[in-house]
């Protein structure tokens, strides 16, 4: 096969126009702020092809690898790393003539070619500028170039600036220069390059000693004194010289092996810290990760969950079980998947392919189960109450699932069930302190309640409870529920109705303060997630802007996404509806989650709104579930947005 080259490859002059060299020189010229125009007049080009090219060149700083590889295929071009006549077209007339050595990369190409850039970009088209680009160094990826030009230092154009947009003062860029892919120094301090998913600033790193500085990884450094984590964190150290990263083993994805460049872990003698906090109560002598996922650790005493401790689990024999599924793992008692405890009964199968390929493990919770389930059903009493939704068979906590599919009953084995005391609602206290089941979601455990006072904890009204030191949202009859703690001033905290309550602070809503209130004191609860302030209703605490002829006056929530006056107008979520022929506002009440009914007919929200159900028998219908109702043996559910008919025993 004969190679490719320039003379046959016509389409390289439209896409790549400039000469690698220039190109990179012009962007040098560029990342110190010199005027776009004046660049690309040298360079004989309009804005419009430098954008339409830039990219394209700037993907080949990774010509190796497989992303860069498919976005070339996009454009209709072979890979680039091997295409030599690629290479022979950007490198004609730069004036550079390197000499290339085999085997071709273009990656190392390329790679040498900006060295000799760096050094003097004043190259071509640029060779009688006086204009100054100074390249200092580069984080790889993303990368993120830094230049100087003699007065400050410069990223994509402009001065290395803070979090707010203010140009860090008194930095040397004659001598500033990297230590490691985000720590920099000068003369006299150290630097870092903090990011947040829309913006990269830089900090001077507060007390940091740059004679003595030592980066550890990406996200830590350490001087003679303390650690530092890359958000500006200073972590003094008790006995210097102990700082260091926690490394962990990743055995998966694209990157397996110990990893250290990454991690947010660190500790020095006396403490432990992920993501620059402190993990309180961690042993840090002991303390190190386990399994090959990199998000399980352990001390002397406790298990982790990255930085948070999981009481429940048994420090001897916790084992992490990747092979069972993602961050799944397990103790003698039960399962844990994400560090949260599940339900020995609805997790049985999906862990008896592992259990089964390991014979040599015995005297786990699978095999109690198991041995549980092969005694049959002749030997199992019905559960007793224990209070509120909790049973119990003689030595695990049993609840019902709402959910059919999950069975009869659904084990919470991360439940104490000797100490177990059922307080309100869903919510429970055992000797690990306050607990609680989302309904739906029985399987999967949650953790006893950060700060509860459970001899406190009471219901307020509706879905707000609250103990001598918080206040917490919990509506357990919503799809998806889920705890809010609330750190309100209870002295003044009262609850208007539904979601809606507030203190002296302002008004709180499903859990969360909304600000920009202007008459908090003036709002009035009208059901479920709907309220009005004078003239203006609101919902999920958000005015409605455009609320039609809807009357806040006689106006009722009915639903979490439904509001109904007297005269049937509506707000479906924040947009008005109007009303539906022969509807009666008054009588209207939800049957379920989505069917209502009112005197005389049926009504099913969809995705748009309420609609109106004829064909469903007002006089015989009846709830079926959380999402569908029958009459006689017709099942009738929201599908694709319209009401449709099944046999009752069909499966949706």
């Amino acid at each position: 096969m004969e190679d490719s080259t320039i003379s046959n490859r016509p389409e390289l002059s439209e896409l790549f126009p400039l000469p690698y060299a220039h190109w990179y020189a012009a962007s040098l010229f560029a990342d110190v702020g010199r005027p776009a125009r004046e660049i690309l007049s040298r360079l004989g080009i309009d804005a419009a092809r430098w954008q339409n090219c830039n990219n394209r060149y700037g993907q080949l700083h990774f010509a190796n690898t497989g992303w860069v590889a498919g976005a070339y295929a996009r454009e209709g071009l072979p890979e680039p790393e091997q295409d030599r006549a690629l290479f022979d077209h950007l490198t004609e007339h730069d004036g550079i003539d390197l000499p290339v050595p085999e085997p071709f990369s273009m990656r190392r190409e390329l790679g040498t070619l900006r060295r000799a850039v760096e050094a003097n970009p004043r190259i071509g088209p640029f060779a009688d500028v006086d204009w100054v680009a100074h390249y200092i160094c580069e984080r790889r990826f993303p990368v993120i170039r830094y230049v100087h030009d003699g007065s400050h230092v410069c990223v994509d154009g402009a001065p290395i600036a803070d979090r707010k947009g203010v140009p860090l003062a008194g930095l040397d860029p004659l001598t500033f220069r990297q230590l490691g892919d985000r720590w920099f120094c000068d003369a006299k301090r150290v630097y870092g390059q903090g990011e947040t998913p829309t913006k990269i600033f830089w900090f001077v790193a507060r007390g940091a000693d740059p004679e003595s500085f030592t980066v550890l990884n990406e996200r830590y450094g350490a001087d003679k004194a303390a650690g530092f984590y890359i958000t500006n964190l200073r972590l003094p150290m008790a006995e210097p010289g102990t700082f260091e990263i926690v490394s962990y083993y990743y055995g998966r994805g694209q990157k397996p092996g110990i990893h250290v460049d990454e991690s947010h872990y660190a500790k020095d003698s006396r403490k432990v810290y992920a993501y620059g906090v402190e993990i309180k109560g961690a042993d840090a002598p002991s303390f190190h990760a386990i399994g090959d996922e990199g998000r399980y650790f352990a001390d002397r005493n406790r298990i982790y969950w990255e930085n948070r401790p999981i009481p429940e689990a048994d420090r001897q024999s916790f084992t992490c079980a990747s092979e069972a599924g993602q961050y799944c793992a397990y103790d003698k008692d039960r399962p844990f998947s994400r560090g949260e405890p599940k339900s020995v009964s609805a997790e049985f199968e999906h862990w008896s392919p592992y259990f089964e390929s390991h014979p040599e493990l015995t005297g786990t919770w699978w095999h109690r189960e198991k041995a549980r389930r092969e005694r049959g059903a002749a030997d199992a009493a019905e559960p007793v109450p224990m209070g509120g939704p909790y049973f119990s068979d003689g030595s695990r906590v049993l609840v019902r699932p709402a959910r059919p599919r999950d069975g009869a009953w659904v084990s919470l084995d991360h439940f104490d069930h000797d100490s177990l005391r059922h307080i309100v609602d869903v919510f429970a206290e055992d000797r690990h302190g306050l607990r609680y089941f989302e309904p739906g979601m029985e399987r999967y455990g949650c953790s006893p309640v950060k700060g509860a006072d459970a001899a406190s904890f009471e219901r307020v009204s509706g879905p707000w409870f609250r103990d001598r030191r918080q206040a917490y949202y919990f509506d357990s009859t919503a799809p998806m529920p889920a705890l809010v703690i609330v750190k309100a001033d209870l002295k003044s905290f009262e609850v208007l109705g539904g979601a809606y309550a507030r203190d002296a602070k302002g008004l709180i809503v499903e859990g969360v303060r909304k600000r920009g209130i202007d008459d908090p004191d003036a709002v009035e609860a009208l059901g479920c997630t709907f309220a009005r302030m004078g003239e203006t209703l609101l919902y999920r605490g958000k005015p409605v802007t455009r609320p039609g002829k809807v009357d806040p006056a006689t106006a009722r929530g009915v639903h979490e996404q439904l509001l109904i006056d007297a005269e049937g107008h509506m707000l479906f979520g924040g947009s008005y509806r109007k009303p539906l022929p022969g509807i009666d506002p008054a009588t209207l009440t939800f049957l379920n989650r989505i069917f209502a009914a009112d005197a005389r007919h049926v009504y099913a929200l969809t995705d748009s709104g309420l609609v109106a159900c004829p064909e469903v028998d007002r006089t015989r219908v009846h709830m079926l579930g959380h999402y569908a109702v029958h009459v006689g043996d017709v099942k009738f559910q929201v599908v694709s947005g319209r009401v449709q008919q099944f046999p009752l025993e069909e499966q949706v």
